[in-house]
């Protein structure tokens, strides 16, 4: 009779332990559920070392707040993301999402990118200045692959400045200085049709690879091209991805 309750009750707590589990679970799928999508964010500049326009096996989720995702975000790229403080932007923050995207890169390895994107959306939900930080699992710096540096201009003529992130890492900064650009691509959730998408637009751009991972934003500002936004928003980068 004794080990009969004592088995009665080891299945109960199994039981238990299952139904926390599966409620886990069903919580977890809830932040991160699947939908569908089209596109990469990448940058167009330097996707011949990257390589993220080439991704396969591409997984989209519905975008959440930003300030839920440091719970959530996949372990391996959640030390790599530091929210900000929105107020030090130089504009008025009225919208704030973080996007999740996973993929295969062409040995079949998983890459993990999130984006954060900080917007400022006009009275009929336009978007007229963002800030956008997408962080992407890369294994090998790809600025190995090709000196930058001696660039000046990038292939649309736009100015090339190569910055300095810590010590000797650099982090390259591109400027709109001509009448045209290079496409600046990022994430965007269309509620309607249920569906992550890419947006294609122009902006100032900051590229830079620290510490196994790739990370690429754009920002569109009213005085984007004042020198003293630049270095605002080039310091911000590098709190950033420094955690400070």
């Amino acid at each position: 009779m004794a080990r009969s309750k004592r088995v009665k009750a080891i299945l109960l707590l199994l039981i238990m332990i299952f139904m926390i589990i599966g409620c886990a679970k069903k919580e977890d799928e809830a932040f991160l559920e699947k939908v569908k999508g089209t596109g990469f964010a990448y940058s167009e500049y330097f996707k011949s070392v990257d390589e993220l326009d080439k991704r396969k096996k591409v997984t989209y989720y519905i975008p959440l707040p930003i300030d839920e995702l440091v719970s959530i975000a996949p372990n391996s790229i959640k030390n790599a993301v530091h929210p900000i403080d929105p107020r030090k932007l130089p504009f008025e923050v009225n919208e704030q999402t973080a996007y999740v995207v996973t993929s295969e890169d062409e040995s079949g390895n998983t890459q993990n990118q999130v984006q954060l994107t900080y917007n400022h959306k006009d009275d009929y939900n336009q978007t007229e200045e963002f800030y956008i930080i997408t962080v992407t699992e890369l294994n090998e710096n790809p600025l190995d692959k090709y000196d930058f540096s001696k660039q000046q201009t990038d292939t649309a003529g736009n100015e090339l400045r190569k910055e300095i992130l810590i010590d000797d890492i650099p982090i390259f900064h591109q400027v709109i200085t001509t009448d045209s650009a290079l496409a600046y691509r990022y994430y965007s959730y269309d509620e309607k049709q249920n569906q992550v998408s890419t947006v294609v637009t122009s902006a100032n751009e900051l590229y830079t690879y620290y510490k196994g991972h790739l990370y690429h934003v754009g920002y569109l500002t009213e005085n984007k091209n004042s020198k003293e936004i630049q270095e605002e928003i080039l310091q911000l980068t590098r709190d950033f991805i420094l955690g400070i």
